[in-house]
């Protein structure tokens, strides 16, 4: 009997330990830039499906995913560096010309759907690549966000240390 009053006293302690799933998420924000993340989901998928089509210079999804409004915003500079499809192609055509070998390390991969209605997907991760003029291997740190409306993607705002483009079109004479 003692046993059985232990294993029944031990049960009842692990039991009240665990809370339920409902207990164990936060109450809704009014905040409108609070919500909700999450990792890996088919929009954070999306996003580096595109990286890595980019990289292989493929800009087959341009046309099923962008906006017809899509504006490219670099961290590096507040202003819009390229609005829709075709000069957003050219933008990234851009990085071709200095860069080759590009690739993307796996990287974090988040969605974020704020209380305001926006919704947004990050990567954070590295760039990979070889400098065509200056033949150094490049590791750069890079945070690239989206942002959706329905399925579309509006913009585009990248974020990296611009020493490393500037490092490449120097030694490419390109400045």
């Amino acid at each position: 009997m003692k046993k059985l009053l232990s294993i029944a006293f031990i049960s009842i302690m692990i039991l009240s330990c665990v809370q339920s799933p409902k207990e164990n998420t936060t109450s809704k924000s009014d905040n409108p830039l609070s919500g909700v993340f999450t990792s890996r989901d088919s929009k954070a998928k999306t996003l580096f499906r595109n990286m890595n089509l980019f990289a292989k210079a493929d800009f087959s999804y341009v046309d099923e995913l962008l906006a017809k409004d899509f504006i490219i915003r670099t961290s590096g500079d507040t202003a819009v560096v390229a609005t829709g499809g075709e000069e957003s192609i050219k933008y990234w055509n851009n990085l071709h010309v200095i860069y080759e070998d590009i690739s993307f390390s796996d990287g974090r991969l988040q969605t974020f759907e704020l209380n305001n209605g926006e919704v947004w997907s990050a990567y954070f991760g590295e760039l990979y690549a070889m400098g065509k003029f200056s033949k150094e291997n490049y590791a750069i740190p890079v945070n690239v966000w989206i942002q959706w409306e329905n399925d579309k993607i509006i913009q585009q705002v990248d974020m990296l240390d611009s020493k490393f483009i500037t490092a490449e079109l120097v030694a490419g004479n390109l400045n």
